[in-house]
């Protein structure tokens, strides 16, 4: 599929997504704001092409859609997107950037405020997304939250989890905190407000259910590079990364484990194929 980088065409609704990012106390110029949906094209879609992932025609969920970014390089590429957030505010400013796009009628954004208990059938979503958003998510309630995205995936269904905070990490990566990751949970009422901190790349990893296969391994990690590369990275990085994943790769670990934001594509796979996971 020949694919344009999406341009804003509706410049009422622009205008209106920058009032309500101010309001919000966002700058609309910032590149995580007005910007969100360039550095997704500039990145998303080459994890799908590269690991041969094909989006169109898909029904697809974008858990924790912020401000909608996300799902409108996905409802570019074909799919059909339903996003949702715990935040009303960023479920309306996802909704107008959407429209500043022209897909406002492509792309569902729903408020969910429990996601415990998510109001869509079993088996309903082709492939879930879930950008930098698992480790915002309380930490008494991640593992129902995990199986409530089980539950909505079908067999078959492809999972990806990106952007994620790793726990095994010094440095939290979104706050830069030292050592956060490290403290242990029943400290969070004495470190209060100060209690964010990256998730275990296991439960990332097996926490989701049973029978979950980790597709980057598929072709010895060649694909995740090549997302990388056509990403922009190259020199001393894309060398580490390299020999990285050549060293894992006959291990069966996923480099996407172990960098400082966890990056995994899993296929939840059919009852028949189902091996049970480690206890974690």
């Amino acid at each position: 599929m020949n694919l344009g980088q999406p341009k804003i065409c509706n410049t009422e609704a622009q205008e209106r997504f920058r009032s309500s990012a101010r309001q919000m106390s966002l700058d609309p110029d910032d590149p995580w704001v007005g910007g969100y949906v360039d550095y997704e094209w500039n990145h998303i879609r080459h994890v799908f092409e590269n690991i041969g992932i094909v989006v169109s025609g898909r029904n697809i969920m974008e858990f924790g859609c912020n401000m909608g970014a996300t799902s409108i390089i996905l409802a570019v590429m074909g799919a059909r997107v339903t996003g949702v957030d715990v935040n009303r505010d960023y479920v309306e400013l996802a909704k107008l950037n959407a429209e500043s796009y022209g897909l406002g009628e492509q792309i569902d954004f729903l408020y969910m405020p429990d996601t415990t208990q998510l109001p869509f059938q079993d088996g309903q979503f082709d492939l879930i997304t879930c950008s930098s958003v698992l480790e915002y998510v309380p930490h008494g309630i991640l593992k129902r939250v995990q199986r409530e995205i089980d539950r909505v995936l079908k067999p078959g269904g492809l999972l990806r989890i990106s952007a994620t905070s790793n726990r095994i990490w010094p440095q939290e990566v979104h706050s830069r905190r030292w050592l956060i990751n490290y403290m242990p949970r029943c400290l969070d009422r004495m470190l209060s407000p100060y209690t964010r901190r990256g998730v275990s790349p296991l439960r990332m990893r097996f926490g989701f259910g049973p029978g979950y296969r980790d597709l980057t391994l598929a072709d010895g990690g060649a694909g995740y590079l090549r997302a990388k590369r056509r990403m922009g990275m190259e020199g001393a990085k894309m060398m580490l990364l390299q020999m990285a994943v050549r060293l894992l790769s006959p291990a069966r670990i996923s480099v996407g484990l172990l960098t400082t934001s966890i990056s995994l594509f899993l296929r939840k796979e059919p009852e028949g194929c189902r091996e049970i996971p480690p206890r974690i």
